[in-house]
């Protein structure tokens, strides 16, 4: 579908000549402009492409060269993208997050004259960074690449793609850089769940970043039993190091239900919480008493009984999963619901005085 987007793409990039230094004339078409016609679009729907395709989830090496490709094409391109690719900034590996600190204002000034790109970006990424993403990717970081052989990443002190998660972040938090940043996701792919921990990721956090995500994926089939095996060895962490107070909503998906609960611990300010593919829910009650609403996400797939077997809700209602006194509500958002199953858990919750609703969400999970 990404390569089908960039076909379609490059036979828009050819730039117009412009019409104030041209005399008006009739419209005569002749052969070779039929047979070579320039395709051309409005800005403004452009840009709404460039937006479109940008969202695409994406490994991060298409990322990275459809990040290139983009910016190549003419300088109306790269100004469009540019507002695009600075609101949402993704660092696809730990080079990308090096071009990003060169955007800031004391390292650019360091630098001397900006080259296009740079002075571009510079004025819009302080204006419009509204989110952030990092990649980690542990088959990278190995070198291994595509051919290499399916591994997870366990524990690292010196990678270079998580190292870059502390040190945009310091930036950002120390210098109050990007005041309009409200969402950070963590994409790991092929890595353990305790570097996050271990090494101290965020413990310098923007105060400004009330949206946090952490999405755990494994690249080949032949790690799943090692990924399933390693969540049954995960250890909570009694003791926080770090705290998180600007978070308001956390995100998680691929993790163990030990994690998320050592991400409670330390987000003492947070609302919602939403889960994709939740399992024993009885292991994060009972919740903080600032939580008040739980999105379950089980998108693309009707949801039967056994998959609502799985939340383990009886157990987490009994174990006071909510406040009693305030209650809560629990979001479900995927396919249809077996409408028996689905009667009987909402009756149930409404005994415990939480609500539970529904949304609908056919859209297909993605592991990058």
């Amino acid at each position: 579908m990404l390569a089908n987007l960039l076909s379609i793409l490059r036979t828009l990039r050819r730039p117009q000549p412009s019409t104030l230094d041209t005399p008006r004339r009739s419209y005569t078409p002749t052969k070779s402009m039929s047979s070579h016609p320039t395709p051309w679009i409005p800005p403004e729907l452009l840009e709404q492409v460039l937006s479109e395709v940008w969202a695409i989830p994406q490994t991060p090496y298409e990322r990275a060269a459809l990040f290139k490709t983009l910016c190549k094409v003419n300088r109306m391109w790269l100004g469009l993208f540019l507002r695009v690719a600075m609101r949402d900034v993704h660092i696809p590996c730990p080079l990308f997050a090096r071009d990003l600190l060169r955007l800031l204002p004391e390292r650019a000034l360091s630098l001397g004259d900006a080259d296009l790109f740079t002075a571009e970006a510079m004025a819009l990424v302080s204006k419009l960074c509204r989110s952030m993403t990092f990649h980690i990717d542990g088959g990278a970081s190995r070198g291994g690449g595509s051919t290499g052989e399916p591994a997870i990443k366990l524990y690292s002190q010196t990678d270079a793609a998580p190292t870059a998660i502390s040190t945009v972040l310091y930036m950002v938090s120390t210098f109050g850089y990007l005041p309009n940043l409200r969402k950070v996701t963590l994409q790991y792919t092929d890595w353990g769940y305790d570097d996050l921990f271990d090494q101290l990721r965020l413990a310098i956090f923007p105060a400004q970043t009330t949206h946090l995500a952490l999405h755990y994926s494994f690249s080949a089939p032949a790690l799943v039993p090692l990924a399933v095996y390693l969540k049954t060895l995960y250890t909570r962490h009694q003791q926080a190091h770090f705290a998180l107070p600007s978070v308001r909503h956390l995100e998680v998906a691929g993790v163990p239900a030990e994690f998320v609960a050592d991400m409670l611990q330390i987000c003492p300010g947070l609302e919602t919480l939403e889960m994709a593919n939740p399992a024993r829910l009885y292991v994060l009650a009972p919740l903080p008493p600032s939580v008040r609403t739980v999105v379950l996400r089980v998108p693309g797939i009707t949801l039967d009984k056994e998959h609502m077997h799985w939340w383990m809700l009886t157990a987490a209602m009994e174990s006071k999963l909510f406040d009693p006194d305030a209650g809560g509500r629990i979001v479900v958002r995927s396919g249809t619901p077996d409408p028996v199953a689905w009667t009987e858990t909402k009756r149930f919750c409404r005994r415990f005085g939480v609500e539970l609703l529904y949304e609908r969400d056919e859209t297909a999970f993605y592991d990058p």
